[in-house]
């Protein structure tokens, strides 16, 4: 049992989130705007006012407009002059076009420090050839986020120590694993916690998370609905 609280994370929808640790913010694949209306319908409305995401980074990790965003980028980047950006390769080129200064570049396997936060992009297998999912690490604790993937034996190379919370997609459309796959995942990777993400933001792409709880409780692995726009700890 950890001695410490797990960074902070509060769900943002889909395959977004804040993790915050040591009072530094670091948000990834936020989605505010409606900007995708007409391709799909959005379920609900994205859970925290401008003022009060405070992010001190952003990254997208990949080149989709449910992950990067263009409105939600230029909203961010106006209303906060300091925060970095960051994402893979077609990310890193997009956000670079949408004028943003400098962004970091993440490559699978290459560590990178930000804040108390160490990150490192592992591989993803999706649509966007150059998409990651992130192993965030702080407090002694690891968290492994898929981001949007299909299931792959590549995915078990991420680390070699079990991480201590997977958040893990399940909508099984568009590039992702169902929740079938995403238990699997779960079990294999030994993980203690598995929490599923990736549903309830648009109407044509959604799943219903429960099977996929039900199913690692069974299998001794804790698991539950994340609070949507609410902070919780591991």
């Amino acid at each position: 049992m950890k001695a410490l609280s797990s960074p902070r994370i509060t769900w943002l929808t889909q395959g977004g989130f804040v993790f915050e640790a040591d009072g530094f913010r670091l948000v990834v694949d936020p989605y505010m705007s409606d900007s995708l209306a007409g391709k799909v319908t959005r379920l609900v409305g994205f859970p925290l006012a401008l003022e009060d995401l405070r992010p001190d980074v952003v990254i997208c990790t990949h080149d989709h407009g449910d992950h990067l965003d263009p409105e939600t980028i230029a909203m961010i980047a106006r209303h906060y002059p300091r925060c970095a950006f960051g994402g893979p390769e077609r990310a890193h080129r997009h956000l670079a076009e949408l004028g943003i200064d400098s962004p970091l570049l993440l490559e699978i396997g290459h560590p990178v420090t930000l804040g108390p936060f160490d990150i490192t992009p592992v591989f993803a297998r999706h649509s966007d050839p150059s998409a990651v999912g992130l192993v965030i690490e702080a407090d002694g604790w690891r968290l492994y986020l898929t981001a949007d993937t299909e299931y792959d034996d590549r995915l078990f190379s991420t680390t070699t120590t079990a991480p201590d919370a997977l958040l893990i997609c399940i909508n099984g459309r568009l590039g992702n694993m169902n929740w079938q796959e995403a238990l699997q995942t779960a079990r294999r990777l030994e993980t203690p916690v598995a929490l599923p993400m990736h549903y309830g933001l648009f109407a044509e792409n959604t799943e219903d998370p429960a099977p996929f709880i039900t199913s690692c409780r069974e299998a001794g692995i804790a698991s539950h609905e994340m609070p949507l726009g609410k902070p919780f700890t591991l």
